[in-house]
Order: structure tokens, then C-alpha cells, then sequence
């Protein structure tokens, strides 16, 4: 399966001097961790990973309640409408995810990431469009990420040490002091690319018949019945 240059946006970032290009030679040798993570999830499940990118800045959120904390979301699953008014699932990497993530973290946000794009698509199977619940805390927040998935254990059965990282590193977000004060020192601090959001507005609303279009391979169909 052909992919996407995981790098378009770096790039981009690099040319306008928004990012010196250290960053982007380091992602070079990172991205290595991130798809023997993508190997390890598709020979696990039989099915193949979405395209991912590396997103160049850091994404903080924070609530209308909760005004002076916030959340560093390091992944995003992002449904998109093409202009085949089809739905696309796309995976956003954060560039401090992919520089400072140790392997174990990584490969849990991966596959953490992957649960909520197997979630979509059986919503799409089932048509199941209703609008979710816009979260109005941080706390909130975490436990909705951890509702709109797939259960783990169930898609993962075969790799005992996946299910562990997972149990470990997600309850209600993930949980990786370690990254986080990294996060925080390399990054935060140092006034690098960061973008701020706020949590009710941190949501897609997808047109009915986009749904509709969206075609689902029989093979998604068949492994998603043997986990749900």
C-alpha cells in the first residue's frame, strides 16, 4: 500500500523558517519506530494501518472550565471529507511524539490511535452518525478517548505485550510523565510551534451522505465482527 510523505507539513514548516531543519533530520531516524509499530499492529490484525503524518507543532487543550490547564494531545485521529464527498481517516502524529516518545509509548499511541479509527469505521458500518458528546473538562476528555475505541484486548488478543503497554500507558489519556516533562522542557519552553484549541471545538461533524459513499472493504467488516 502506497502511503503519504508522513513529512509534507515539516517540510513546509522548514521552508517558511518556522522550524529548523534539526528537527526534521531527527524525525528521520525516529519515524523508524513509528512503522515497525504500523508492522506490528497489521500483522497482528490483518488489516492495513491508515496514512499517517507528522503534525510540526505541539496541540494543547484546554476548556471554557478549565481555562489555566491543559492537555497535550500527541495523536489525532482525524476524519476528513475528499472531494469524492467520501470519508478519509487520517492519523496526526505529533513532531514531539515522534522526537522525545520512548518505543514503548509510541507503539501504544499508535495502536491506541488505531482503535479509534477501527471505532469509525464500524460507526460508519452501522451508521451509527448521531453527534458524540462534546466533552466539557480535560478529565472528560480522557474518558471519552478511551469510550470511542475498540476494545483492546479484544484486537490485540495475540500480542500480550501490546495489551500490557496499553493497560499501563492509557487511562483516560495517556499517561507518560516522562514525555511530558520532556515535552515541557524541550519544547513548550523553548516557545516552539505550538497551537492551542479549545476541547468543544475539537470535533468533525461528517455530512450524512459522505457516510454513505464511504466504501468498506469486506475484510474490515469480517475482523471487526470477531472483535465487537
Amino acid at each position: 500500500m502506497k502511503r503519504i510523505n508522513p513529512f509534507t507539513l515539516i517540510e513546509k514548516y522548514i521552508q517558511e523558517g518556522s522550524l529548523d531543519s534539526k528537527f526534521y533530520d531527527q524525525a528521520l531516524k525516529r519515524i523508524k519506530i513509528v512503522e515497525k509499530a504500523v508492522d506490528r499492529i497489521e500483522k497482528i490484525t490483518s488489516l492495513d494501518y491508515p496514512d499517517y503524518y507528522v503534525e510540526p507543532s505541539l496541540t494543547l487543550s484546554s476548556s471554557d472550565i478549565e481555562l489555566e490547564q491543559y492537555s497535550v494531545l500527541y495523536a489525532r485521529t482525524i476524519p476528513v471529507c475528499t472531494k469524492q464527498n467520501q470519508i478519509r481517516i487520517m492519523i496526526q502524529l505529533s513532531l514531539p511524539l515522534v522526537l522525545y516518545g520512548l518505543k514503548g509509548t509510541i507503539h501504544a499511541v499508535m495502536a491506541h490511535e488505531f482503535l479509534h479509527y477501527l471505532d469509525l469505521i464500524k460507526k460508519f458500518i452501522d451508521l451509527e452518525i448521531s453527534s458524540d458528546h462534546i466533552p466539557q473538562t480535560g478529565f472528560e476528555a480522557g474518558f471519552l478517548d478511551n469510550e470511542n475505541t475498540i476494545d483492546h484486548r479484544q484486537v490485540f488478543r495475540n500480542d500480550r505485550s501490546l495489551k500490557r503497554i496499553l493497560d499501563k500507558k492509557f487511562d483516560h489519556g495517556l499517561i507518560d510523565p516522562k514525555l511530558d516533562n520532556k515535552i515541557k522542557t524541550n519544547w513548550i519552553e523553548k516557545k516552539l510551534p505550538t497551537k492551542h484549541i479549545i476541547l468543544g471545538n475539537n470535533y468533525t461533524k461528517l455530512p450524512f451522505q459522505a457516510i454513505i459513499n464511504t466504501p468498506i472493504e469486506g475484510h474490515i467488516k469480517t475482523q471487526l465482527m470477531k472483535w465487537v
